[in-house]
């Protein structure tokens, strides 16, 4: 475990440099909020896409294969930007064609990721190893954001890149030393639709799962979308540019390492209920920017949302390792990051066309609400609530 995460925190630490050199990146070359908001788009659409495939993948083969193989294609692809970037002007679709790399790598990394913990922890360490992995998380979040925004305003954009091509290198040395996992055992061979169909009555069969997949498919689509789009735009015209909104991003990052740290100490009774009470917070990143507040209420706006966010992924991910059989986890998780991102890359693109037109204070604003009306509704939910951290009753294989 300890080399899975040395790799996993070193590759996420060049990997959370990249928001502000791309962001900055799309603008400084002129294309705007529009054109950020299709580079976004195209960074999420192949793991929408293709996240499906890399779950089947994950529960037949070896996850950590899989691992190294998304961080080598991710590695050559930031090299052959940063290249392209020192060498001349890299046009808009170029741009959405290596943001469509680094999703392509996302869409077979992350079942991955979440089917090989358990195999490297007991059930009684479970929580704390995903607590590490989200402490990993926001510690880089931390950290990255405001190194990257302190590199683009002192070089470029380029510099990030290639940084960030080197750390996923270093992450591929480090996976090369976490022990090679074997495929789960499977009775008979399948075609890959009866694999996936066999993931989807898993998911299906658990109303707590698929109430908070769309939990987080709403926020993606009216809260995150707006912040990832509308923020770089207003740090440039009014917080003091890139190193505002890395900054912004730190405390983000800062307030998730606060909620990780909580997490790795204290075992929550009711998971969900915790994680959905943590995930409210997200409203609290978009107010300040809505409402024109100076910079540093936006930084503290994001640390109270990054400190939720700490808690309910640990809390996310614990919850469904323990209560989903192991030899369909990653077919599972797969379809959960299915639809919570499958609105992202529509988010992306509305935003930046439609928000010039009705208002970037107006979709903040709408985006807070429906965070928090989202979160709210699961809630409500009795097998949210019912749901403990000892509790068996899900975790079976429906037939």
């Amino acid at each position: 475990m300890r080399n899975l995460l040395a790799g996993f925190y070193t590759s996420l630490l060049g990997t959370q440099m990249v928001p502000v050199a791309l962001a900055f990146a799309v603008l400084a070359s002129g294309y705007g909020v529009s054109g950020l908001g299709l580079v976004l788009g195209a960074s999420r659409l192949p793991t929408v896409v293709f996240i499906l495939v890399g779950g089947v993948l994950a529960d037949r083969l070896s996850r950590r294969s899989l691992l190294l193989m998304s961080d080598g294609v991710r590695a050559v692809s930031q090299a052959a930007l940063a290249i392209w970037w020192f060498t001349g002007h890299v046009p808009l679709a170029a741009l959405m064609f290596f943001a469509a790399v680094d999703g392509l790598g996302n869409a077979f990394f992350r079942p991955a990721l979440s089917g090989l913990i358990p195999s490297l922890n007991e059930a009684a360490t479970l929580q704390r190893a995903n607590a590490l992995i989200a402490f990993g998380r926001s510690i880089s979040s931390l950290a990255g954001p405001a190194i990257g925004g302190v590199l683009v305003a002192a070089f470029n954009p380029g510099t990030v890149f290639a940084i960030d091509a080197v750390s996923y290198v270093i992450g591929v040395l480090f996976l090369l030393a976490v022990p090679r996992d074997a495929a789960a055992p499977r009775a008979v061979r399948t075609r890959v639709l009866a694999d996936l169909r066999e993931g989807w009555t898993e998911f299906r069969s658990r109303r707590w799962l698929w109430a908070g997949v769309l939990e987080s498919s709403v926020m993606h689509l009216f809260g995150l979308s707006a912040y990832l789009v509308l923020g770089p735009q207003i740090a440039a015209d009014s917080l003091g540019g890139p190193r505002a909104w890395g900054f912004t991003l730190a405390g983000f990052g800062a307030g998730a390492a606060v909620g990780g740290l909580l997490m790795v100490r204290f075992t929550a009774r009711r998971p969900l209920v915790t994680a959905m009470i943590g995930s409210l917070g997200f409203a609290a990143a978009l107010l300040p920017l809505a409402l024109s507040a100076p910079l540093p209420a936006v930084v503290a706006g994001a640390f109270v949302a990054g400190s939720g966010l700490g808690v309910y992924s640990t809390l996310w991910e614990t919850t469904l390792q323990s209560q989903i059989p192991r030899d369909v986890l990653s077919r599972v998780s797969a379809y959960d990051w299915f639809g919570s991102l499958v609105t992202l890359p529509l988010g992306y693109v509305l935003v930046g066309f439609a928000a010039p037109v009705v208002g970037a204070d107006t979709f903040l604003m709408v985006g807070a609400a429906m965070a928090v009306i989202a979160s709210t509704a699961v809630l409500s939910l009795p097998d949210v609530r019912g749901l403990t951290s000892d509790h068996p009753a899900a975790r079976h294989t429906v037939s």
